[in-house]
């Protein structure tokens, strides 16, 4: 068996600087104007994406590990996979960022968020098989996973028409997968609360 503790370090570790390098796909204009910042708006979009994409997946391991008291060789390789997806992100955000016209480019972006996706799932539901325990926050993170795959298969076809146009199905799938972990975060604090309410009475 593979120590919890020491796989969650070097994931967060691994993650946090995937997500760091992702900065420097941005270059420094010559000179300080409006038009040459705005001039790298594709890169600018792409890393923004690829930012947000990768601490939600990070949210999605952190529920997917949290309640696992095992981890076996094939849940630990599994995790490789997919921080070897994770790592690929600032190199594939660069290329589409630079060429976002670009069906190919635009196809291997999103071939890259979808296999993140990819792995996390079968990772988490081999956590649960082995510990037999439910994933946390289990309702947001399925339909997160469902959006995720719809999303991406979406923008997937798109890119075979109106590459550029895929930049937006996937900066609008980034949105909701937030607005719905929010919401759903609205929900458990609503039922927290009216608990705490419920046991003062009782005390009172």
């Amino acid at each position: 068996m593979i120590n919890k503790d020491r796989l969650l370090a070097i994931t967060d570790g691994i993650v946090a600087i995937a997500a760091t390098i992702m900065v420097l796909q941005l270059s420094i204009p010559d000179r300080a104007g409006l038009s040459e910042m705005t001039a790298q708006w594709p890169i600018m979009l792409a890393y923004i994406i690829s930012f947000l994409q990768i601490f939600l997946a990070w949210h999605e391991h952190h529920d997917s590990i949290a309640p696992a008291e095992w981890i076996n060789h094939r849940i630990f390789l599994i995790n490789c996979v997919w921080l070897f997806f994770i790592t690929l992100l600032p190199f594939v955000t660069g290329i589409v960022g630079k060429s976002p016209d670009h069906t190919p480019s635009m196809l291997l972006y999103i071939a890259v968020l979808l296999l993140v996706q990819l792995s996390i799932t079968i990772e988490s539901r081999a956590i649960q098989k082995l510990n037999g325990c439910a994933i946390v926050d289990a309702p947001v993170i399925r339909q997160i996973r469902i959006m995720s795959f719809v999303g991406y298969g979406a923008a997937a076809v798109c890119a075979l028409i109106y590459p550029i146009a895929s930049f937006a199905i996937i900066l609008i799938l980034t949105i909701a997968e937030i607005v719905v972990m929010c919401r759903y975060d609205s929900k458990v604090t609503a039922r927290i609360q009216k608990m705490r309410a419920e046991q003062k009475d009782k005390k009172d």
